[in-house]
């Protein structure tokens, strides 16, 4: 029975709600045209149908007709449809992808501040090895030189020699030389294996000046990013890159056509032996202030775990291999300080013991690598000796104010005043005195 019966109400006083005029009076109606019907309350726009099965053919077995009608009526739906239409989003979706995007951009912040860390890492790593290398070529080239001639035959035995290539870029006439001057490019590389030796682009080039003249033996370093026209090459590039396809002469032949003066040959050696030199002399004499053995100690990954106390010690060769390296506390001024007061210590220790001078050259011998005949050598000997105790003045190339950066193809290069740059290191190798260059340095 009716729930209305039972409370006693009357059926006949129901409002009869189909029957009720609905309609709105043409005055008040508002919506009577765009896409709203006025008289139905609905809209003229229909929503996209989603796809249809295919009709079931009721009198069985396969209709094309009725295949062919469905799939007509699917394209015209996905023709209507875009694919890539935009739907609208929740939103749950919305926080939730705003979620994934800051954690994308922080993490991707985060992984572009490592990969900077690890770049700037990588960098001082490389000017390390730079360093390093510098201070034990011009180590290695001393100790073979000064071995007393009587000793020196059996140690040049042991070197590795390449053929001598003449410069076929510039003549001989256009290079500034000096018969009291010597001139040895050192190239130190990282690693030399012997199927790659002379594709290795060395990270050091340090040319080592015997001015006999002067009595002084002279140190200039060449940048390695310097951009600059390579005559082994024919081309411009940066300055270490010479030797490609035509080995270590041809940074020799570029830096003679650049600069017009005469070098006498390359040493090639890898700054790996240090430790073994060192050694085999019994160690060095240094003085190791508190700073700089704290920075060894705390940080022995960066170091080789080495443990060093301030004072004045006897440091084996991985300890001075450490001492040499370090370049965070101070500047790079006092960085090569360190590595001089190696060389002057490794010195101090053989020049006045023949025995000791012959082992760290007769050490080193195996892992250089030279186009400097034996004769050459011997003659160079003769002229260092003399040379030792007049001073070690150092310059790089290219001089200051002489350069700037530069983009070339998205790397960072160093572009010269090629013309700067050889009146002053002609001037500097060929003519000032030990003591003018250290007043130099003072008034800097």
């Amino acid at each position: 029975m009716p729930r209305f019966d039972n409370e006693g109400l009357d059926p006949r006083q129901r409002i009869n709600n189909d029957t009720r005029d609905r309609s709105v009076p043409e005055d008040e109606n508002y919506y009577s045209s765009g896409s709203f019907n006025a008289g139905t309350g609905r809209s003229n726009f229909r929503p996209v149908e989603p796809p249809r099965r295919p009709p079931v053919n009721q009198g069985g077995g396969f209709n094309p007709t009725v295949r062919d009608d469905y799939m007509r009526k699917q394209r015209q739906r996905e023709a209507f449809t875009p694919q890539n239409e935009a739907q609208p989003r929740t939103y749950a979706q919305t926080y939730q992808s705003s979620v994934r995007d800051d954690y994308m951009r922080a993490h991707g912040m985060r992984e572009a501040e490592r990969a900077s860390r690890q770049q700037a890492a990588r960098k001082k790593k490389r000017a390390r090895k730079k360093a390093i290398a510098a201070v034990i070529s011009l180590v290695l080239i001393i100790a073979l030189i000064a071995t007393p001639l009587g000793m020196i035959n059996a140690v040049l035995g042991k070197i590795n020699y390449d053929e001598k290539k003449p410069n076929t870029y510039v003549s001989a006439a256009e290079l500034k030389s000096d018969p009291q001057v010597k001139n040895i490019l050192l190239l130190g590389v990282d690693a030399r294996p012997k199927q790659e030796t002379e594709q290795s682009h060395p990270d050091t080039m340090l040319l080592i000046t015997v001015d006999k003249r002067h009595k002084c033996i002279k140190m200039t370093s060449f940048l390695r990013d310097t951009w600059v026209y390579l005559a082994s090459r024919d081309k411009e590039q940066r300055l270490n890159t010479a030797n490609q396809g035509v080995g270590y002469c041809g940074i020799v032949h570029s830096i003679e056509y650049l600069f017009k003066i005469d070098i006498d040959g390359y040493v090639v050696t890898d700054f790996k032996m240090f430790r073994k030199m060192v050694n085999s002399i019994g160690g060095v004499t240094i003085t190791v202030t508190k700073a700089e053995a704290k920075e060894i100690n705390n940080h022995p990954g960066r170091y080789g775990n080495v443990k060093i106390k301030a004072g004045t010690h006897r440091l084996n060769g991985k300890q001075a291999l450490a001492y040499a390296r370090i370049r965070k506390i101070d500047t790079d001024f006092k960085r090569t300080e360190r590595q001089r007061t190696v060389i002057k210590s490794i010195l101090s220790e053989v020049k006045s013991s023949p025995l000791k001078l012959y082992k760290l050259a007769n050490s080193a011998a195996p892992f250089l690598e030279t186009d400097l005949s034996k004769g050459e050598l011997k003659k160079i000997a003769r002229y260092v000796i003399p040379c030792l105790g007049g001073g070690m003045p150092q310059e790089r190339v290219p001089f200051e104010g002489t350069w700037e950066y530069a983009n070339v193809g998205g790397a960072s290069v160093i572009k010269i005043n090629v013309e700067k740059n050889t009146e002053l290191l002609q001037d500097y190798i060929y003519n000032k005195t030990a003591e003018e260059l250290k007043e130099e340095e003072t008034t800097k």
